[in-house]
């Protein structure tokens, strides 16, 4: 059975849509994969903050405690510049982070959109498919009903012979 050529147009426009599900489904994947990497880094950065953040307080912590006992300017000197350069450290951590919570969020963007694409494209496929079932329906309804009008046809006009051989022989 011959395909018309709209089904056959649909089925091509399908396949394209099917190699194209393939090609998207491997960008999503990969955008998948990034945002694994993305949050694996962002973690990472908070965890170097938190440290950051730790050591900071350490250095406080050591200023106040040699403020307790004797020392000399040096000594203070040495804490004072210790807390700036963990204060430094800290700074520059908290950047890192902002700047990994940003990539976060625009990677999980690109993954909503490859997601959305993705989802797009396989809505196209079920509509291909859906209007290829309906001509297919179509034309198998329109065989049957062709078929049986031939089958009337071809019933009508064996009753006809019969009815004039008979009219024949009845003569």
């Amino acid at each position: 059975m011959a395909a018309d050529p709209q089904t056959r147009s649909l089925r091509v426009l399908a396949g394209i849509r099917r190699r194209r599900a393939k090609a998207l489904e491997a960008a999503l994947a990969q955008q998948r994969s990034e945002m694994e990497r993305v949050a694996a880094e962002a973690q990472a950065a908070r965890d170097e903050l938190e440290r950051k953040v730790e050591e900071h307080r350490l250095a406080l912590q050591e200023r106040s405690d040699l403020l307790d006992r004797p020392f000399t300017p040096d000594h203070v000197k040495s804490a004072d510049f210790a807390i700036e350069t963990q204060l430094a450290a800290k700074g520059e951590a908290d950047k890192v982070v902002k700047r990994c919570d940003s990539t976060q969020q625009w990677q999980a963007q690109q993954v909503e959109a490859a997601q959305a694409a993705w989802r797009r494209n396989n809505e196209r496929i079920e509509r291909f498919d859906a209007r290829i079932a309906e001509l297919i329906r179509k034309k198998d309804q329109a065989e049957e009903e062709s078929a049986d009008e031939e089958s009337e046809e071809m019933a009508s006009a064996r009753i006809g012979r019969s009815r004039s051989a008979r009219g024949r022989g009845d003569g």
